[in-house]
C-alpha cells in the first residue's frame, strides 16, 4: 500500500500579482504625465481667470448676436406692416375721393362706405399689431446696448496685460565669469528660459522624465561657472522644490532662487543670460 508523500504543501505564486501591480503603477504614472502636459498646453501660459473671462466674453458675443438678429427680424416685420399701412391709407384716400364723386348714387355710396369701413378696420388691426412690436423693440435695444457696454468692459480687461516683472540681481550681483541660467517655477510647471525668445515649458509631473529639460540641465552642468536660478512665483513653491531637487540630486548643479511678485511676464534684461551649452 502506497504511503502518502510527506511535506507536500500548496504553494502560492506571487510573481503574476507583482507583474500586475508594476504594470498598474506604470499606467498611473503615464496618466499623470499626460494629464499634466494636457493641462499645461490648455492653459497656454494664461491664468484660469483669463480663460474664464474669455469664455464669458464669447458668451456675451453670442447673446449679442442672438438679440441683434431678433431685433432685425422685428424691424423687418415692422417695415412690412408699415408698408401695408401706407397702401391701405392710400386706398382709404382713393375711397374718400370716390365717395365724393359718387355721392349722388346711394348704392355706390353705400358700397364705398362699406369698403371704407373694412379698410379702416384693417388699418386699426395693423396698428394694434405694430404697437406691441414697437414696445417689444425698446427692451431689446436696451439689452443690446447693455451687452455692448459689457463687451467693451470685458475687452478692456482682456487687453489690460499685467506689467512685466523686472528681475534684478540681489546683493552684489553675479560674480565675475559666473554664468547664470534661469527657470521660472509656477503652479502648472516650469518655464526654462533657453534664450531671450525661446522657452521650454514642462509640467510639474514631467520634470524627472522630460528629455528636453534633462538635456538643458546636462548642458548647464557642462558649462563652466554655471549657476541655475529659479524664479519662484507665488503658486510655484511645490514646483520649485521638485525641479530644484531634481537638478541638485541628479545633475549636482548649484541652484538659487528669487521670489517673483505679480503675474506679469518675466524681464531678465538686467542679467546677461548665456545660452545653455555655448
Amino acid at each position: 500500500m502506497a504511503k502518502p508523500r510527506q511535506g507536500r504543501q500548496d504553494e502560492v505564486m506571487l510573481i503574476p500579482f507583482l507583474d500586475i501591480l508594476c504594470a498598474l503603477i506604470g499606467v498611473l504614472i503615464l496618466i499623470i504625465i499626460v494629464l499634466s502636459t494636457a493641462q499645461l498646453q490648455r492653459a497656454a501660459g494664461r491664468s484660469p481667470e483669463d480663460i474664464h473671462m474669455a469664455r464669458e466674453y464669447q458668451e456675451l458675443l453670442k447673446q449679442q448676436r442672438e438679440l441683434q438678429k431678433a431685433l432685425e427680424d422685428r424691424r423687418a416685420e415692422l417695415a412690412l406692416l408699415q408698408k401695408r399701412l401706407q397702401e391701405l391709407t392710400a386706398k382709404q384716400k382713393l375711397l374718400a375721393d370716390a365717395r365724393k364723386r359718387f355721392a349722388s348714387s346711394a348704392e355706390e355710396a353705400l358700397a364705398v362706405q362699406l369698403k371704407a369701413a373694412a379698410i379702416q378696420k384693417e388699418i386699426d388691426e395693423l396698428k394694434a399689431q405694430i404697437d406691441p412690436i414697437v414696445k417689444a423693440m425698446q427692451p431689446l435695444q436696451a439689452e443690446i446696448d447693455k451687452l455692448k457696454q459689457l463687451l467693451v468692459e470685458k475687452k478692456k480687461k482682456m487687453d489690460d496685460k499685467p506689467a512685466s516683472v523686472v528681475v534684478r540681481p540681489s546683493g552684489s550681483g553675479a560674480r565675475r565669469g559666473q554664468r547664470l541660467f534661469f527657470i521660472e517655477a509656477n503652479g502648472p510647471g516650469i518655464v526654462v528660459y533657453l534664450t531671450k525668445t525661446q522657452q521650454l515649458r514642462v509640467p510639474t509631473g514631467g520634470v524627472a522624465v522630460d528629455k528636453a529639460y534633462n538635456g538643458f540641465l546636462a548642458a548647464v552642468k557642462n558649462a563652466r561657472n554655471a549657476t541655475l536660478i529659479f524664479l519662484v512665483r507665488r503658486d510655484g513653491w511645490w514646483t520649485y522644490q521638485q525641479a530644484a531637487g531634481w537638478a541638485e540630486q541628479k545633475f549636482g548643479l548649484n541652484t538659487g532662487k528669487l521670489p517673483i511678485p505679480g503675474d506679469g511676464p518675466v524681464d531678465l534684461s538686467q542679467f546677461e543670460k548665456p545660452r545653455a551649452g555655448r
